[in-house]
């Protein structure tokens, strides 16, 4: 019985990557017509940022900027997070990475998400790739990590939105998605390595929280804590989609759709995630700036 139970565990664990090979395959297909998506997300988001200033008729004088600087101190933990979770990853892969060149590709491939190319997991494979490490190994690494944030995010927005016991049954299948991508990291290294990265990205998840709470309170629109968690995994069907650049409109429509399941604001959702991506893409400029850009 035991067996037969291992035999189907080491099944599943096999077939996950291959599954989500073939949704990443999809989404090269979809990059084809990525220049026409791209315009058409960059017209969605000007758009909605239009739309939703003037349903909130939120201005520059109503704005509290003691809670829009307060922003900034979330922002960069979040980037050092993202650069030790890079670093964990290499150690993974038994090798070293210095924290300091970590932090740099974080910050480079934050703003290489604006290309129209999935800039951020190319940075981030090539990173690991120069310390010696096989491309196959390097982006499995990536796929498993990004697999095992989806997960997770989703499992926060779905507990966040749905009822109980509604939400029992997606809520399972979104946990079984990071268990399967927590057991393929556990494949490519050492099992604390793969406990380390489900840490960092759940507090990583807590601190988008966190950022989007803050900037209800920061343009003095109506917010919650549910709300907040509720949008903090939006940017995951901008992920997928993959046809444009970080999901730009994607994810901040959803969160406008996302509003209206919960009776919320769709304006409101809008422009909250559109300013966390703003603020996050000016920190992330400034950091690299700082740094000298190389």
């Amino acid at each position: 019985m035991r067996e037969g139970a291992q035999a189907m565990q080491n099944k599943a664990e096999r077939s996950f990557p291959l599954r989500l090979q073939r949704i990443v395959d999809a989404r090269e297909k979809l990059a084809r017509h990525r220049r026409i998506a791209t315009l058409a997300a960059l017209a969605l988001f000007a758009v909605g940022i239009v739309w939703a200033l003037g349903e909130t008729q939120v201005s520059l004088a109503a704005i509290d900027w003691r809670w829009m600087l307060a922003l900034i101190p979330l922002i960069l933990p979040a980037l050092l997070l993202n650069a030790v979770e890079l670093q964990v990853t290499a150690r993974m892969l038994e090798r070293d990475m210095p924290l300091g060149s970590a932090m740099q590709v974080t910050c480079w491939a934050m703003l290489a998400n604006l290309l129209p190319l999935p800039g951020g997991a190319i940075l981030r494979g090539a990173k690991l790739s120069s310390l010696g490490i096989g491309a196959a190994r390097s982006s499995q690494a990536i796929l498993a990590g990004g697999a095992l944030w989806a997960s997770l995010a989703v499992a926060v927005t779905l507990a966040a939105v749905l009822p109980w016991p509604v939400a029992a049954l997606p809520l399972a299948a979104a946990l079984c998605g990071a268990a399967f991508s927590l057991a393929w990291l556990a494949r490519l290294g050492p099992a604390p390595f793969a406990l380390r990265l489900t840490m960092i990205r759940l507090a990583l998840i807590g601190l988008t929280i966190l950022r989007i709470y803050i900037i209800f309170l920061a343009i003095g629109l109506p917010g919650n804590w549910p709300q907040a968690a509720a949008y903090s995994g939006v940017s995951v069907v901008g992920t997928l989609v993959g046809i444009v650049p970080a999901g730009l409109g994607v994810t901040e429509a959803t969160g406008a759709v996302l509003a209206l399941l919960i009776e919320a604001s769709p304006a409101n959702a809008f422009l909250a995630l559109s300013v966390n991506r703003l603020v996050g893409l000016v920190t992330a400029s400034a950091v690299v700036a700082a740094a000298g850009g190389g």
